[in-house]
């Protein structure tokens, strides 16, 4: 079972291929994976599909990330968020993980090869697979924030790629 919590769309500066402009966005999701099986599990990915203004479907895989975090009140105190799969994809029978998945869509070309956020957000389908071949998925809704906001959680996540 997939159970999303936190979700975020943003834009990245745009980018260049062959000789034309690029369209980037980043999608930095949290997500708890419960395992409700008999058996231990481990994962084989986490992807997240995304549909264009056409209709057509993108499948993103995640990247790595440092651990996001945030200040607490006005002390210098940090908490700090898992990362999924940073430490272990093993899933034991009646447990969960969680932690922060980072994905990013490239576009270039017609508008129509484009993300349609409306009102500030923006659906997308998490598919979860274990190395036995099930899978689980759950829609999960972005809302759109800034590239600044984004940046107080991981510092440099537009150079990330």
């Amino acid at each position: 079972m997939v159970e999303p919590d936190t979700q975020w769309i943003f834009s990245l500066p745009s980018g260049e291929y062959q000789g034309h402009p690029t369209r980037k966005h980043g999608f930095l999701a949290y997500i708890k994976i419960l395992n409700r099986g008999l058996r231990d599990v481990s994962l084989s990915s986490w992807k997240l599909i995304i549909d264009t203004i056409d209709g057509q479907k993108i499948e993103l895989r995640p990247l790595s990330i440092p651990q996001p975090q945030i200040k607490l009140g006005a002390s210098e105190n940090l908490k700090l968020f898992p990362v999924l799969g940073s430490e272990s994809t093993m899933i034991k029978s009646g447990d969960s993980v969680s932690g922060f998945a980072y994905y990013i869509a490239e576009f270039y070309g017609s508008d129509r090869y484009n993300i349609s956020i409306k009102e500030g957000k923006i659906r997308g389908k998490a598919v979860i697979e274990s190395i036995f071949g099930n899978k689980a998925n759950t829609i999960i809704t972005f809302n759109e924030i800034t590239l600044e906001k984004a940046k107080e959680l991981i510092n440099d996540i537009d150079k990330i790629h």
